[in-house]
C-alpha cells in the first residue's frame, strides 16, 4: 500500500469528538507503576504496571469503575475496553499511552485527551503549573492524598505501598482527571482553541510510540570520535598547565588568582559593581570565562586555549562519554523522552533517560533534541539493509511568516525559488561587512525574530529587511501594539499568547517586542505544523518498513528499509505539505496559501550526504522539485 493511500482514522479530523453532544463512551485512565532510578517511564524496561484504575463514562453520564492490580500482561479487560471507547482521558496521557502499548494496545486505533496538554493550550505562553494537583486547585476540585504522593516523591516504589492506600490514591487521580476534563472542554470550546488541544493529543500518541524506537550509535564512528576528542582534550590540558605554571584548574581560588591577579582581567560588572558569588568570591565558571574580554596577548592566549579545552571537555562529559559507554555496554542503543508542556512556544523538547553504566555510582543520560549538529553522523540505522532518512520543513518559519502576515514579496520569492541568502550577503557586503552566502545565512532571518543587529552592517540589513517585507514587519508591529494594549494577542489560527506586563515607552518601544516577533512564528511552524505532519507521517507509514526515530523542531528522522526510498520521499512530501494544508483548513479553519516546502535526505549515517531533494508544494497539489 502506498503512503498516500494509507488510511488515516476519522478522529484525526474531529476535534469535536470530546464535546458532550458528539461523544459516545469514553475512558478516564490512570496507572501506578514501579520506579526505576526514580524514572517511571514505559520505555524503561525495568518498570511495570502495578495498578490500573479506569472509568467508563457512558452517554447518559453513568460511570463504571474498574481496576486491576497487575502488570502489563494482566490488563486484559482494560485492553478490551480501550477499543470500545471514543477516546481515553488521562493526565500526561503520553505516560499512559506508553504503558498501553506495552499492554499490547495498537496506539493507531485509539485516541487520547490529555488534561495536562489541554491546560498548556489554555495557558498559551504563560508558565503556569500543569500538575494534576495544581489543576485540581485551580478548578476548585480538592486535592490528592498527600501521604501516598509524599511516599512516591521520596522514592518509595508504588509496589511497596499498601494496596488499599494505592487504590484510593489512584482513584483520586482518575476522578480529578475526569472533572478537569469536563471543565476544560467548556473553556476550550468557548475560547475557540479545541482544535489546538486536539493536535497536541494526536502528537501524544505518536511520541509515545516513537519513544520505544530509540536511536542507534555507530560503534566505529563513536570510538574514533571519542578517542580523538579525548586526545585533544588531554593535549589542551597539558598546554594550559604549561601556560598557567601548573595551577590546579579545578580550584576556583587558584583560577581566580591567575585570571584577575596574574593576567589582570577585569571582572564582569553589573550596575558598576563586580559580579561575584553569593559568598563574595570572584567568578571562574565557564560562562564567565566565555564573557571575559582580552585586552593583552597573554589574556587572548589563555582564553583561546581555555575555550578550546572547555569545548572538548564539554563534548566528552555531555555526549561522548555516554555514547562510548553505550556502544560498549548496550550495543549502541539508547532511548530518550519527549517533553510536552514545557516550552512557551509549544514546540517539543527532550530529556534523557537515566542509564547506570558498570562500575558507576551516578547515572548518565543524553537527550535527542539538542545534540551537537556534527554528532548526527555518529548515528546509523543499526543494520546495513536500512538507511536513516530525514525530512524537514524547508524554510518553514519564513513560509509561515509570509502566509500569516500576508507578505506578497516574501510569498513571491518563495514561489519563484529566489535565493534570499545571496541578497543578504550583498546587503551586508554593501554596508561594509564582506560576507559570503553561507555566512549570510545566520543573518537572513534574524530580523524576523526581532533582531536589530549588532554591527553597522547588520543594523543596515535589519532596516532593509523591515522595509522589504512590509507585510511581515507591519503585522508584527500590530501584534506588539495589541500586546501592549490588550496584554494578549489572538493569532489567526486561534492560539492566544499573553503578555500581562507589556508596555510601551514614550519612544514607542514595547518591552516584549522580541517575544512577540518570535513566539507566533515559531509556534505555528514547530508547535502546530510539524506535529500535524508528524501525526500524518505516523499513520501513513503504518504498513511500511519506515519507522520514526526522532523529531527535532522542524524535522522528522526515520529508519528506512532499502528499497523503500521512493515511498519515503512520497510520504515526506505528502505529510509535510498536502496533509498540512488539508488539516489546517478542515480542523483549524485556516487556509494556508503560501507554498510549503520539504527537504529530504537519506544516507547510511544520519545527515552524512550532500544530496537533498527539495519540494515546494502549493495547496492545490502542484509542486516543483529540485535536487
Amino acid at each position: 500500500m502506498s503512503a498516500s493511500n494509507q488510511t488515516v482514522p476519522d478522529f484525526v479530523l474531529r476535534p469535536d469528538i470530546y464535546l458532550k453532544q458528539n461523544r459516545n463512551t469514553f475512558m478516564v485512565l490512570d496507572f501506578e507503576t514501579t520506579l526505576d532510578q526514580l524514572d517511571a517511564s514505559a520505555v524503561n524496561d525495568n518498570n511495570s504496571i502495578v495498578l490500573a484504575c479506569w472509568y467508563l463514562v457512558h452517554p447518559n453520564g453513568t460511570v463504571e469503575r474498574k481496576h486491576c492490580f497487575g502488570n502489563e500482561y494482566e490488563q486484559h479487560e482494560l485492553v478490551e475496553d480501550c477499543y470500545k471507547v471514543d477516546f481515553i482521558v488521562a493526565h500526561n496521557a503520553k505516560f499512559e499511552a506508553g504503558y498501553l502499548k506495552r499492554c499490547g494496545v495498537d496506539l493507531r486505533r485509539i485516541m487520547v485527551y490529555c488534561t495536562m496538554l489541554a491546560e498548556w493550550v489554555l495557558n498559551g505562553n504563560r508558565k503556569l503549573p500543569l500538575q494534576l494537583n495544581a489543576l485540581a486547585k485551580k478548578y476548585k476540585l480538592g486535592t490528592k492524598e498527600d501521604l501516598v504522593s509524599t511516599l512516591i516523591k521520596s522514592g518509595v516504589c508504588p509496589s511497596e505501598i499498601p494496596k488499599d492506600w494505592l487504590l484510593t490514591y489512584c482513584w483520586q487521580d482518575v476522578t480529578l482527571a475526569y472533572k478537569i476534563f469536563l471543565k476544560q472542554t467548556v473553556l476550550l470550546k468557548r475560547n475557540k482553541i479545541l482544535h489546538i488541544a486536539h493536535t497536541r493529543n494526536l502528537a501524544t500518541l505518536v511520541l509515545a510510540d516513537v519513544e520505544f524506537e530509540g536511536m542507534t550509535l555507530d560503534a566505529e564512528a563513536v570510538t574514533k570520535e571519542y578517542e580523538s576528542t579525548k586526545r585533544r582534550r588531554n593535549y589542551l590540558a597539558q598546554e594550559l598547565i604549561s601556560l598557567t605554571n601548573d595551577i590546579n584548574l579545578a580550584s576556583p581560588v587558584q583560577v581566580a588568582t591567575y585570571l584577575y591577579d596574574t593576567l589582570q582581567f577585569k571582572e564582569l560588572q553589573f550596575k558598576g559593581k563586580p559580579v561575584r558569588t553569593a559568598g563574595g568570591s570572584r567568578l571562574t565558571d565557564s560562562v564567565t570565562l566565555s564573557k571575559l574580554e582580552a585586552t593583552t596577548e597573554d589574556q587572548a592566549a589563555f582564553l583561546t586555549l581555555y575555550r578550546e579545552f572547555n569545548k572538548a571537555d564539554s563534548l566528552i562529559s555531555k555526549n561522548l562519554e555516554f555514547f562510548y559507554r553505550t556502544v560498549l555496554e548496550n550495543d549502541g542503543n539508547f532511548k530518550a523522552k519527549f517533553q510536552q508542556g514545557v516550552t512557551v512556544t509549544h514546540r517539543l523538547s527532550s530529556a534523557g533517560i537515566p542509564t547506570l553504566f558498570k562500575n558507576e555510582k551516578k547515572s548518565k543520560s543524553v537527550q535527542f533534541q539538542n545534540l551537537p549538529r556534527d554528532y548526527k553522523r555518529l548515528f546509523w540505522a543499526g543494520d546495513d539493509d536500512w538507511l536513516i532518512g530525514e525530512c524537514d520543513g524547508a524554510q518553514l518559519e519564513f513560509r509561515v511568516a509570509a502566509d500569516v502576515c500576508k507578505d506578497e514579496i516574501a510569498d513571491n520569492e518563495i514561489r519563484n525559488g529566489s535565493d534570499i541568502h545571496s541578497v543578504t550577503a550583498q546587503v551586508l557586503s554593501d554596508a561594509g561587512e564582506p560576507t559570503t552566502r553561507q555566512q549570510a545565512k545566520a543573518s537572513t532571518f534574524a530580523p524576523l525574530y526581532g533582531g536589530m543587529g549588532k554591527t553597522p552592517a547588520q543594523k543596515a540589513y535589519a532596516a532593509f529587511f523591515k522595509e522589504k517585507y512590509k507585510g511581515i514587519s507591519s503585522t508584527q508591529r500590530a501584534w506588539c501594539l495589541q500586546a501592549a494594549s490588550n496584554k494578549r494577542v489572538r493569532l489567526p489560527w486561534g492560539m492566544v499568547f499573553y503578555w500581562p506586563n507589556a508596555s510601551m515607552d514614550k519612544n514607542g518601544y514595547i518591552n516584549v517586542s522580541t517575544e512577540v516577533h518570535n513566539y507566533p512564528i515559531q509556534s505555528f511552524a514547530t508547535g502546530e505544523i510539524i506535529p500535524i505532519a508528524l501525526s500524518y507521517f505516523w499513520y501513513r507509514s503504518k504498513d511500511l518498513p519506515i519507522h520514526i526515530l526522532n523529531t527535532i523542531h522542524d524535522s522528522i528522522v526515520t529508519r528506512i528499509k532499502k528499497g523503500y526510498e521512493t515511498e519515503f520521499e512520497e510520504l515526506s512530501k505528502q505529510c509535510l505539505t498536502t496533509d498540512v494544508f488539508n488539516h489546517l483548513k478542515q480542523v483549524y479553519g485556516y487556509s494556508f496559501e503560501t507554498p510549503l516546502g520539504v527537504g529530504i535526505k537519506m544516507s547510511r549515517n544520519w545527515g552524512v550526504t550532500k544530496e537533498e531533494t527539495v519540494y515546494s508544494v502549493l495547496p492545490n497539489g502542484e509542486f516543483t522539485k529540485k535536487q
